[in-house]
């Protein structure tokens, strides 16, 4: 039996429900906490968790009483390092300086920032803080536990590559899929899934255009505002990259 350890798969539930449908011989353990309160199937642990500063080691505590995981999977929240919300030289949570990431100030983001964070530095500064707390967490959990595998999800275009291998030294295989390769009800959304080993994973053509366009522009667009379903990964490329990970295994 393997046994999957899945980080921030509280949400939707992607790997899970993939888990469930296909792999059988898994033993799946989805780990994290659903913001909008809609699933129950997981177990409820606060993966920005930094309360071991303090004495308080829940997180390691929680995880220490599960099965050792042969494959970590994990996605964590890329709120705070996207470019949706970019602005000149970085976006509402960070600037870019010479490679590296350089924390917004207040008089950046109240000067700059149009959009729904403008006179809230205070939502800029957690969830910046909370995105760095799970990249860190992310990769605490990977070598801690050593798993056979390990897969990070994050979009393509995220800057967490950048935090992970500037701050941290974390490395691994930048493996790309593009979600609507998989699945028409998707859009193109390329998507890194990083990786300790090598997966080839499926890209739409040159030039081809997906059905679906996440955002304002393009024909048979698709407004995505929950939380939850933005989350979501087909369930063919979770299958598809369970597949190779366990033949690596064998």
């Amino acid at each position: 039996m393997t046994t999957v350890w899945s980080l921030f798969d509280s949400g939707n539930s992607s790997y899970k429900k993939t888990i469930d449908k296909y792999f059988h011989e898994i033993k799946n353990y989805s780990i994290g906490v659903d913001k909008l309160n809609k699933n129950h199937n997981f177990i409820n642990l606060d993966l920005a968790d930094f309360h071991e500063i303090f004495g308080d080691i829940k997180l390691f505590d929680t995880l220490d009483k599960l099965p050792k995981p042969d494959i970590i999977l994990a996605s964590p929240p890329c709120e705070s390092w996207s470019v949706a919300s970019a602005m000149r030289g970085g976006n509402k949570f960070y600037e870019w300086s010479d490679g590296y990431l350089k924390m917004s100030t207040d008089t950046r983001i109240i000067s700059k920032n149009d959009g729904p964070y403008k006179s809230y530095p205070w939502k800029v500064m957690y969830t910046r803080i909370n995105g760095e707390l799970c990249a860190y967490n992310t990769i605490r959990i990977i070598e801690k536990y050593h798993p056979e595998h390990w897969v990070i999800e994050n979009p393509q275009s995220s800057h967490i590559w950048q935090y992970l291998e500037k701050y941290h030294n974390f490395t691994g295989f930048s493996n790309v899929a593009h979600y609507a390769a998989y699945n028409d009800n998707f859009p193109k959304k390329p998507t890194t899934f990083m990786s300790d080993t090598f997966l080839s994973l499926a890209q739409m053509e040159k030039g081809r255009k997906a059905k679906i366009v996440i955002g304002d522009r393009g024909c048979g667009r698709k407004q995505i505002r929950d939380y939850n379903e933005r989350s979501n990964i087909p369930e063919e490329l979770v299958k598809d990259i369970l597949e190779q990970l366990l033949e690596v295994q064998l």
